[in-house]
């Protein structure tokens, strides 16, 4: 049997889940290499006994195994191109997450003169939690119970020091663009299509968009002009890896950007870390 069967022989045993064009790179790059190794023997004069190794069948087919392990290897971390993310399943595991973890940065603020550079977010099923970093100091936090509808703001600024306790009818909905559950849900429920693959934070991840307008609407009083949002799904867990939105509402008077990422997801949050932490010397301003 010629080294090329054997190399077809061992693609099929080991069920190898790919495109047929990454079959091919993969059986040209395998044929390459022994055909190199059988050019370099026929230039160098070799032992007797490597040239009987080197002729050994088995030596070869060992050879080509290793090349196809190591091609393997890359595949299951980086997906195949044959690699399609379940989204009616990424909606049940985000669903079934116990709590995730994820920072976000304000595309539309001007970080430079904003009062922080991205928000590091912790959400349970029943409370949320923003810590608002400038640097690698917290400015401040943000304290929602999803349970009593109450919203507690703890200003760290110097300047400030104050804290002020607030009541809406329905936190959750209202915080719509900072819930990524809520925003996976609202994805595939409107109009989107498939954009294709890209490396998020080293992992290959599949993504789709949406430009529908009602992926806006959140309960707001705005009319929306515009909406791009994708979606990048890490293809090896199954869970959003970034979320990308930009709105324009009221004729163009309001902008709203944002991204969402470095994910942690079905993490157990320990509810002592959704308790206000208010410093006694910090003003109430709530009055």
């Amino acid at each position: 049997m010629r080294p090329a069967e054997n190399i077809n022989d061992l693609i099929k045993k080991l069920k190898l889940k790919a495109s047929t064009d990454l079959d091919k790179r993969i059986h040209g790059d395998i044929s390459k290499e022994l055909a190199e190794s059988d050019k370099t023997k026929s230039a160098v004069v070799q032992p007797k006994i490597g040239r009987t190794i080197m002729k050994s069948p088995i030596t070869k087919l060992a050879a080509a195994a290793a090349i196809v392990i190591a091609v393997l290897i890359v595949i299951s971390q980086f997906g195949g191109s044959g690699t399609s993310v379940v989204w009616a399943e990424v909606a049940q595991k985000v669903q079934a997450s116990r709590g995730v973890i994820f920072r976000g940065i304000d595309t539309t603020m001007d970080s430079q003169n904003s009062e922080s550079d991205y928000i590091m977010n912790y959400l349970s099923s029943t409370h949320s939690r923003l810590d608002f970093y400038k640097g690698d100091q917290v400015t401040k936090t943000i304290y929602d119970d999803f349970n009593t509808n109450t919203v507690i703001l703890v200003d760290h600024l110097p300047n400030h020091k104050s804290y002020v306790k607030m009541t809406f009818e329905n936190i959750e909905q209202s915080s719509f663009l900072i819930n990524p559950k809520s925003m996976v849900q609202k994805f595939l429920s409107c109009e989107h299509r498939e954009i294709g693959q890209k490396i998020v934070e080293g992992m290959l991840c599949e993504g789709i968009e949406t430009t529908d307008p009602t992926f806006d609407d959140s309960g707001h009083d705005y009319s929306t002009d515009s909406v791009i949002a994708r979606i990048w799904v890490n293809v090896k867990t199954g869970y959003p890896a970034q979320l990308e939105t930009k709105i324009v509402r009221n004729n163009s008077e309001i902008h709203i950007g944002g991204i969402m990422d470095q994910f942690q997801w079905n993490v157990e949050l320990d509810e002592s870390m959704f308790e206000p932490e208010i410093p006694e010397d910090y003003i109430d301003i709530s009055q």
